[in-house]
C-alpha cells in the first residue's frame, strides 16, 4: 500500500502543487486539506480493514482449499483446527494494525505531497520520501503495538 497508494497520493497531491491548483484552491477560500487530503486519509482508513478481512477470509479459503484437495484433510477438520488456531484477539490486533498503518500511509502520502517543491524533480522526490518515510513508520508502529500487546499479554 505504501509503495502504490502512498506514492500516488503523493505525486497526485506533488503534481497538483506543480500546476498551483492548491493554490487556486487555497484562493478560492477552500482549505485543500480538507478537500484533497481528508477523503484520501478517510478512504484508506476505511479501506485497509476491509483488505485486511478480505485477505484473512481469502487465506482460510486457499488453506481450505489445498487442505482438502490436494493434502485429503476432513473439511469440518480444517475448520476445527482453524477455529483453535485462530483467536478473536488475532483478528483485532490485525485489523488495528491495518488501521494504524492506513492511517500512516495516507499522511505520509498527503504529507509529502502538500509540501512538494513546484518542479517534476520536487514530484519524484516527494513520491519517493512518501514511501520511504511510509515503510520506516510502519516499522516502529509495528514495533510499538507488538510491545502493547506483549504488555497487556494479548
Amino acid at each position: 500500500m505504501s509503495g502504490r497508494t502512498g506514492a500516488s497520493f503523493a505525486a497526485e497531491l506533488g503534481l497538483m502543487q506543480v500546476n498551483e491548483e492548491v493554490d487556486a484552491f487555497k484562493t478560492l477560500g477552500i482549505s485543500p486539506v480538507e478537500f484533497l487530503v481528508m477523503p484520501r486519509v478517510l478512504a484508506l482508513i476505511i479501506m485497509m480493514p476491509l483488505l485486511t478481512i478480505y485477505a484473512d477470509f481469502m487465506g482460510i479459503a486457499g488453506g481450505f482449499l489445498i487442505s482438502v484437495n490436494f493434502l485429503g484433510l476432513n473439511p469440518v477438520e480444517y475448520w476445527h483446527h482453524t477455529q483453535s488456531a485462530v483467536k478473536l484477539s488475532h483478528v483485532w490486533i490485525g485489523l488495528t494494525h491495518s488501521l494504524v498503518f492506513g492511517i500512516i500511509v495516507a499522511v505520509a502520502g498527503c504529507l509529502r505531497g502538500i509540501n512538494c517543491e513546484r518542479s517534476a524533480e520536487g514530484v519524484g522526490v516527494a513520491t519517493t520520501s512518501a514511501v520511504v518515510s511510509a515503510i520506516t513508520s510502519i516499522v516502529v508502529a509495528t514495533a510499538v503495538i507488538t510491545f502493547i500487546c506483549q504488555v497487556l499479554g494479548v
